[in-house]
């Protein structure tokens, strides 16, 4: 389950992690492979690497490494609107010195659901809790845990309401009054990345 504080009206949408890589090459070997966040955080670090004394010191001297630093400071204007064209003409200016560099993105898509079934309680104008489960199994198990809290004991949840997730957000709302809750369905849209409200 991921919880989130939304505002109100605020659309859910969930982006899949997405990593950035890194890969360096010192003739045919992988001397370098690594991922960060974002491609600004690849840029910095692969002039770190190029620049500084270690990983490539045996192939890219003094001289070669401020020929790569000038370059990255001729850039500035790229740094974060189009840092990997930056990693490009650093790349081309390895590859005479026989170093290999290779970015690639990848967007973990395998852990996200198809379709995000969610828990929305809205306590007040601009206060509101957001909360999405994989499957509908998981969000009904949530709610009559939430329901039974108001109880003195479990198992005294009607078994009409038990078998009807609207009858139990509608039993939650009661006990939280004058708060909200509401359901929801959103489907991941496989172009973008995003999931978006089904009922749209």
């Amino acid at each position: 389950m991921n919880a989130s504080s939304t505002p109100r009206n605020a659309p859910d949408e969930l982006t899949p992690e997405t990593t950035y890589d890194l890969i360096i090459c010192n003739g045919d070997r992988i001397a370098f492979h690594d991922h960060y966040e974002n491609p600004q955080f690849r840029l910095r670090m692969c002039i770190k690497l190029l620049t500084s004394a270690g990983t490539f010191a045996g192939v890219i001297d003094a001289a070669r490494a401020a020929r790569v630093h000038e370059l990255y400071e001729s850039r500035t204007e790229h740094w974060t609107s189009a840092p990997d064209s930056v990693v490009d003409e650093a790349a081309k200016l390895c590859r005479r010195w026989g170093v290999q560099i290779y970015v690639s993105t990848t967007r973990k898509k395998s852990a996200a659901p198809a379709v995000l079934y969610s828990v929305t309680t809205e306590y007040g104008p601009d206060q509101s809790v957001a909360e999405h489960f994989p499957d509908r199994e998981s969000r009904t198990a949530s709610l009559i845990e939430r329901a039974e809290h108001f109880f003195a004991a479990p198992g005294h949840i009607p078994a009409i309401v038990l078998s009807d997730e609207q009858r139990l957000a509608a039993l939650v709302t009661t006990f939280l009054m004058p708060a909200t809750v509401t359901l929801g369905e959103s489907v991941l849209d496989e172009t973008t990345g995003i999931y978006r409200s089904a009922s749209r």
